[in-house]
């Protein structure tokens, strides 16, 4: 059972979000679209990707963006910074392990706390049971070079090395949870929701996957209740 009542979230993830990152490795479908602040990738895994094979795979692809350490070792850092070849900060990436009394831990907590309440019900559901498993926390925060150039692409490059490496499912404070395909599946939106983004919905135990405009009433009350909304566009099987 997920929680009936509210608690504080960490004022650390109170920040605002625009849409997700475009070009989502996982999706065959159109993925969402990219956001200010922190991105968090919650994955099951408790393995590192050392930072050396994460920065040789950033060097492979085009751009000029590089990763370079922050805090800890190659093979257990705890923090990266994904920069433009001059050195303007793109973003920071922390890795939390969730243990006992860790920031991890803490982080987690407040994120399963802010499901109280959440609709649809069967998605909050399904990322209560999911959180329960998650091992290690990535928090993405955007500096001011990710507007420049191409630094939502690096940022969307090494998220998605991560992700597709390790699973998992992305959480944003005015966004709210995804699937593990990145369909959101928990509305938690800004008070500007607006554009159209990818959801999922549950239906006899497996997701639909279908694009609705997030702004469009009708379509945003049929997916609080967990039906997919008349109009939407269903994704491709």
């Amino acid at each position: 059972m997920r929680p009936t009542s509210t608690r504080p979230v960490l004022t650390g993830l109170a920040a605002f979000f625009r849409p997700f990152v475009q070009a989502m490795n996982r999706l065959v479908t159109h993925p969402p679209k990219p956001a200010p602040g922190w991105l968090c990738l919650l994955t099951p895994s408790a393995q590192i990707l050392p930072a050396s094979e994460l920065a040789a795979r950033l060097a492979a692809r085009a751009g000029s963006a590089r990763l370079c350490i922050e805090a800890g070792k190659d093979a257990q850092w705890d923090e990266l910074l994904l920069t433009h070849a001059d050195w303007r900060g793109i973003a920071r990436i922390e890795r939390l392990a969730v243990a006992d009394d860790t920031p991890g831990a803490r982080a987690l907590y407040a994120m399963a706390s802010s499901l109280a309440g959440a609709r649809p019900a069967a998605g909050a559901d399904w990322v209560w049971g999911y959180i329960a498993k998650v091992k290690t926390i990535y928090a993405f925060h955007a500096l001011t070079g990710a507007d420049e150039g191409d630094g939502w692409e690096a940022i969307a490059a090494v998220r998605n090395m991560l992700w597709s490496s390790l699973d998992g499912i992305l959480q944003a404070d005015g966004k709210g949870f995804t699937n593990e395909s990145g369909c959101q599946i928990v509305w938690q939106p800004g008070a500007h929701a607006a554009g159209s983004t990818w959801m999922a919905v549950l239906e006899d135990g497996a997701w639909v996957h279908f694009e609705m405009a997030l702004d469009d009433a009708v379509q945003r009350e049929h997916f609080l209740r967990g039906e997919v909304p008349p109009g939407a566009r269903l994704a491709s099987s």
